[in-house]
């Protein structure tokens, strides 16, 4: 029998069954990339382990015990720190997937211009929210790596296919938070976020979500590069 307690669990299994499913597939293989992908979602996984930790112990947000397991680590959820595998995992399945199909998509130089002004703006507003401490945190973080990146020419040839990965990753990401937020699974002290919000997700989520695909396919990219050289 269905119990609402499954909720959270049902989400993020739902989520990881087709990207695991289709990492077989004999022309993306994604399979072949596990060794980079396991680099890549426990290097980012654990500062953002360690994030939620903080703000979950702070009063940031609570999850709610009646759409959880209930066995918790550290305040969070069991199906929280599955999160930080299954949704990597399935961000960087799409983006190798567009890898594949469209490999002659070239860096443009106007993406660079776009992501510096997105940068220097996100400090602007961070600046001037700063009495919102998780959107001054969210915002600073997402323009610190931005800057970051963008000084990086190595990765530069990725940020377009990474672009294409963050929009499409929101479509599922739209289902899922909708699904944690509105219920909620999980609920927020609006004492430190904007209050903005998409249907029932803050809008500090998209940014949370684009520094965490950030970081998962930088390092990504570069544990792939120091496996091939170890060949």
């Amino acid at each position: 029998m269905w119990s609402e307690k499954f909720t959270y669990l049902a989400l993020m299994l739902g989520s990881l069954f087709f990207p695991l499913l289709l990492s077989f597939d004999k022309n993306v293989r994604f399979v072949q990339y596990f060794k980079p992908l396991a680099v890549a979602i426990v290097i980012p996984g654990m500062f953002f382990i360690v994030w939620d930790v903080l703000f979950t112990h702070l009063g940031y947000w609570q999850f709610n015990e009646a759409y959880t397991l209930g066995w918790r680590i550290f305040k969070l959820p069991l199906e929280e720190w599955m999160f930080f595998i299954v949704i990597p995992f399935c961000s960087i399945f799409i983006y190798k997937v567009f890898q594949f199909y469209f490999p002659n998509l070239q860096f443009n130089k106007q993406l660079r211009i776009f992501y510096f002004s997105v940068a220097l703006l996100f400090s602007l507003i961070a600046i001037f929210n700063f009495e919102k401490y998780y959107s001054f945190i969210t915002l600073l973080g997402v323009a610190f790596m931005l800057f970051f990146v963008l000084l990086e020419k190595s990765f530069l040839p990725h940020l377009t296919y990474f672009s294409i990965a963050f929009v499409v990753s929101c479509l599922p990401m739209l289902l899922v938070n909708g699904v944690l937020t509105a219920m909620p699974v999980v609920s927020y002290n609006s004492n430190y976020f904007s209050n903005i919000r998409l249907y029932s997700i803050p809008i500090e989520d998209f940014s949370y979500f684009f520094l965490l695909l950030l970081m998962n396919v930088f390092v990504f990219e570069k544990a792939t590069l120091l496996f091939l050289r170890r060949k």
